[in-house]
């Protein structure tokens, strides 16, 4: 019989698993951190399955700077709506 393969999703949570004595080491904010990361990893396994990897930490490393980008690009657009406000509040204060 064959052997059953594990799924890339069953990879990511073994890989999870294998740093969880790192986990345990960090603090308390720093490990919150770290499951933030490790969630964005699980939540882009189906797209991972997609690519042959021996290990899947790869695609967990750019599955967790996927997230970060997103967040990157959501701040700085908070950041520019923000600025045109003041910009504009400024102007107007100035026109009164």
């Amino acid at each position: 019989m064959g052997r059953t393969l594990a799924t890339f999703t069953q990879l990511v949570q073994q890989e999870i698993d294998s740093w969880s004595r790192y986990r345990r080491a960090l603090r308390r904010e720093d490990q919150q951190a770290l499951d933030v990361l490790f969630a964005a990893a699980r939540h882009h396994a189906s797209a991972g399955a997609y690519l042959a990897r021996e290990t899947p930490f790869e695609v967990m490393l750019l599955s967790m700077l996927i997230e970060q980008q997103k967040h990157v690009v959501t701040l700085q657009q908070k950041v520019m709506i923000l600025e045109t406000r003041l910009h504009h509040d400024s102007a107007q204060g100035v026109a009164s």
